[in-house]
């Protein structure tokens, strides 16, 4: 399949619609279809690109500094918390 094949399988997503699947990207989640949907709009989305590229680089941060264990108060909190739900 030549790549001109395979754009024009690609069905296009709006800028909502890839925002919306930014995070699930972020985390693995995406199916084939997805990312290929998602690879596509980023293509030729500099908006999009960028945000994404933002938050590739927050989200990178955040790993980095969660190198440690929470504090047991903020876990029993947070399992109090969840208990409720």
């Amino acid at each position: 399949m030549t790549k001109e094949e395979d754009k024009s399988n690609t069905e296009e997503i709006d800028c909502l619609e890839a925002i919306e699947l930014l995070y699930a990207y972020l985390d693995g989640e995406l199916d084939d279809e997805q990312l290929a949907k998602y690879e596509h709009h980023m293509g030729h989305c500099r908006s999009c690109y960028s945000r994404s590229e933002l938050e590739v680089a927050l989200n990178n941060r955040i790993k980095k500094s969660a190198k440690g264990e929470a504090p047991e108060a903020l876990q029993n909190r947070l399992r109090h918390l969840i208990d409720k739900l």
